[in-house]
């Protein structure tokens, strides 16, 4: 994230992604963002792109460590451009920065889940020559599921 002033903004882009996702009533919070973000505890880099004085997406990504291959990554969570604004190069630019992170992290590579119905999504990453991982499959322990884990002795 640039600066707090971004937090607002964000939240409201990260919004407008969770309907496109049909997720109507994400919880995240500017505070939660400044927090997470700009604290003392950093959990993630963010960028953001500006159009004229509005922003026109964000991408946010956080750090990953394999060990059993001794790889550095980076994890991208979010990457989102406007509608009104797609089409003008405002994607690239943000994932220029993220990529420009993970080199100079000394990551081999930058990964992320794609929605499978988000059309435009797949044609751009189509367009940056990113390949499908074929033999992997995104999986999500969270709720119930997680907290039973954590509780087993």
């Amino acid at each position: 994230m640039e600066t707090s002033q971004d937090a607002s903004g964000i939240v409201e882009m990260a919004r407008e992604l969770a309907l496109a996702l049909h997720d109507p009533h994400p919880p995240i919070t500017a505070e939660a963002l400044l927090r997470d973000g700009l604290g003392p505890e950093r959990w993630y880099d963010c960028w953001v792109a500006q159009n004229d004085l509005e922003l026109a997406g964000y991408a946010l990504a956080c750090r990953s460590f394999e060990a059993h291959t001794g790889k550095r990554r980076l994890w991208l969570g979010d990457l989102y451009v406007r509608p009104s604004t797609r089409l003008q190069g405002v994607g690239r630019s943000l994932f220029a920065a993220v990529a420009r992170r993970a080199i100079s992290l000394g990551c081999d590579a930058v990964y992320w889940e794609l929605w499978k119905q988000n059309a435009h999504g797949t044609s751009f990453y189509r367009q940056l020559n990113a390949q499908e991982v074929g033999d992997l499959a995104i999986m999500r322990l969270q709720g119930e599921g997680l907290a039973r884990i954590a509780d087993d002795a």
